[in-house]
């Protein structure tokens, strides 16, 4: 998980356009990489 400040956020989206999609929205492959790439 990516967590940063509103404005860090709003500074890398005005530089990189696509990654403004990505800000809110969550990860489908999430609950499956986990199981594969957790440490136990």
């Amino acid at each position: 998980m990516v967590v940063a400040k509103d404005v860090v956020w709003n500074s890398y989206i005005r530089s990189h356009k696509i990654a403004g999609q990505f800000r809110l929205c969550s990860f489908p492959y999430y609950d499956q990489l986990t199981s594969i790439y957790a440490k136990d």
